[in-house]
């Protein structure tokens, strides 16, 4: 069951390199609320951890271009995304304990904090990073 479903006019940014990875972050996002519908727990840590790595190498390169191409809102962007990664691996560290499980409330957190953060957020450095 997907979760997220790709919009070019809800999400698309202008800049194919973020794009491709935004829909790559979906698939990941939709791969780990299946394994938590079919409560796998062995499948949701290992895509858990699959979504937390791509999730710092996604940031990792937004920044990068973002800071490449001199974008003037790198910093409040890069407080979002530290937010988002505290979280995701609070979540990650917490399963591996085993003190929580990962549930459909983490999966709509994950889905509105995406929902808002992609087209509100990411669609705002479109015109300096397609440049």
């Amino acid at each position: 069951m997907s979760l997220m479903q790709w919009a070019d006019d809800r999400y698309g940014t202008s800049v194919d390199l973020c794009d491709n990875q935004h829909k790559e972050l979906f698939d990941r996002v939709n791969a780990l609320n299946d394994a938590v519908i079919n409560r796998d727990r062995s499948d949701i840590g290992n895509r858990l951890d699959n979504l937390v790595d791509f999730v710092l190498k996604h940031f990792e390169t937004e920044e990068r271009l973002m800071e490449e191409r001199g974008y003037s809102g790198l910093d409040h962007h890069r407080q979002e995304h530290d937010l988002l990664v505290r979280t995701c691996t609070e979540i990650q560290d917490k399963f591996h304990a085993g003190e929580m499980d990962v549930e459909e409330a983490t999966m709509t957190y994950i889905k509105n904090w995406l929902d808002h953060h992609i087209p509100v957020i990411d669609k705002l450095y479109g015109p300096t990073l397609s440049n």
